[in-house]
């Protein structure tokens, strides 16, 4: 599934389901499973608050846990006004990394 999103809104389901098999696979090859997270962190860097709605869209998720996100969002304080500009990044993450 990993790298093989032909959906945009399917991406950050496929890595973190990835992500998951990764932590199983930790009690098979500790040192193996340790290396591929260490680098999947670097890649996180654009699953942030503004992706999460996209998964609405993505073939990857039950309709329960799109009703569930919808749900989500709809309770969320609304912003007054929307901030211009790139999206905010959180620190440690650079877009430019090659991970």
């Amino acid at each position: 599934m990993w790298m093989s999103s032909t959906l945009a809104a399917d991406a950050p389901a496929n890595d973190l389901q990835f992500m998951k098999d990764m932590m199983k696979f930790k009690r098979t090859d500790p040192e193996i499973a340790q290396a591929v997270l260490q680098k999947l962190e670097n890649h996180k860097w654009y699953l942030t608050q503004e992706v999460v709605p996209f998964a609405l869209f993505g073939s990857r998720l039950s309709d329960k846990e799109k009703q569930d996100i919808a749900a989500k969002l709809h309770a969320t304080e609304k912003p007054d006004s929307f901030r211009r500009g790139k999206t905010y990044v959180p620190s440690g993450y650079s877009q430019d990394d090659s991970g």
